[in-house]
């Protein structure tokens, strides 16, 4: 055992310093490899938010990998989203599989492209129409050590420009710990964008890459018998290290970790109500700065029928452009021989060793029990012999 997990060790050794080694010769830039940035699905669209929270589908192989362990489903989603009135579309698919009783392994592809993109000379002069569009293909796998929950995303990108393209690498990793208690829950965690730094490698030549970004998250969950459901609510943070705190419309002052207006005005809060019988009910706000309210807010809704399907929407406004709206469908398959829900395999054994039963001390029974437990009851005194009478047996009725 000992042996393998320094073999687990090297190997994730020998593929951080093979991804990042040759970061040394690049450019340093900002906003590298967006699009592994963009949210899955309409249900954390509808919170505003993307890695706090509960999480209780696919959507997380991206949105949460640590978060996958939330999921005991063998379960599908899928999501279209348009932005900027149909001017640039982002469809995305995602599988997750509970593959043993404390691990999750998650795959995800998606697509962002903008189509009929005039081209324009230095001149001035249009010379026709093209397309571009970026492709993601995401990896996530995800370990809980009773509480505690670790994950971690492996994003490979390729990019379309029309006149040239381009290759991308990003690895993120994200812990969080949960505070279970009979009627709620709590949450608190990181998330590390970046861990092996992304990087994108030019058809021209030309290299660029992006530090490595850090940001935190709170939740909660409550039992509200009251209303028949169940309310959650998060919080999270933009980025805390590189300068400038990310926001929905531009970015804010200097860095978070030294600039708590930033860290606060920039900073996203969301909640959810899932009633018993299906229903979801969502608002959030992308960013929590009070001038931009109104371009900020998010709303969301869904519907589950029986934890089999369901169907998800968030709406979203911009102060510029047009809103966006995203439509989800999620699929957890159920039919004979072949359960998805509740499809997480059981523990084979515990990783504790359990303590030996204890043995309670014999009671010594009190001797007019034993007596009258052995004694006969007066009524059953009377002798149930049969009696002779002219030759035949006649039994006594009682």
């Amino acid at each position: 055992m000992r042996f393998t997990r320094a073999t687990y060790a090297f190997l994730f050794m020998a593929c951080f310093l093979g991804a990042t080694v040759p970061i040394l010769a690049m450019t340093p830039s900002s906003g590298v490899n967006l699009t592994a940035d963009e949210v899955f699905g309409a249900r954390q669209q509808g919170m505003g938010l993307m890695r706090a929270g509960f999480q209780d589908g696919a959507d997380a192989v991206v949105n949460s990998p640590a978060g996958m362990n939330d999921v005991n489903d063998f379960t599908f989603s899928t999501a279209h989203v348009e932005r900027f009135g149909g001017m640039a579309n982002f469809d995305c698919a995602a599988f997750l599989l509970p593959w043993y009783s404390d691990g999750t392994l998650g795959f995800a592809i998606a697509r962002y492209g903008v189509d009929t993109v005039e081209a324009v000379t230095p001149t001035q002069d249009f010379t026709g129409l093209f397309s571009t569009a970026d492709w993601l293909i995401a990896g996530s796998v995800a370990r809980r050590f009773g509480k505690f929950d670790v994950g971690g995303t492996i994003n490979l990108l390729y990019r379309d420009l029309g006149d040239q393209s381009g290759m991308g690498l990003r690895g993120d990793a994200m812990a969080q710990y949960t505070f279970p208690s009979r009627t709620e829950k709590y949450r608190a965690g990181a998330f590390l964008r970046g861990l092996v730094p992304s990087t994108a490698k030019w058809q021209s030549g030309y290299s660029e890459y992006e530090a490595p970004e850090l940001s935190l998250f709170a939740s909660g969950m409550w039992d509200v018998p009251y209303f028949y459901g169940k309310l959650q609510a998060g919080f999270e943070t933009p980025g805390l290290v590189e300068k400038g705190g990310r926001s929905a419309n531009g970015l804010e002052g200097e860095r978070a970790v030294t600039d708590p207006m930033s860290l606060l005005k920039t900073s996203k809060l969301g909640a959810e109500f899932l009633f018993d019988f299906g229903l979801r009910l969502r608002a959030g706000f992308e960013e929590l700065n009070p001038s931009k309210a109104s371009s900020s807010i998010r709303l969301g809704a869904g519907y589950g029928w029986h934890h089999v399907v369901g169907i998800d929407y968030a709406f979203s406004n911009h102060p510029y452009l047009s809103q966006t709206h995203t439509l989800s469908l999620w699929w957890t398959p159920s039919f004979p021989k072949f359960e998805g829900r509740g499809f997480r395999p059981k523990p084979t054994r515990s990783s504790v060793e359990a303590a030996p039963m204890e043995k309670k001390p014999q009671e010594t029974p009190d001797t007019d029990e034993v007596e009258e437990k052995i004694a006969p009851h007066p009524e059953d005194s009377k002798s149930k012999a049969p009696e002779k009478e002219g030759g035949k047996e006649i039994l006594e009725e009682e």
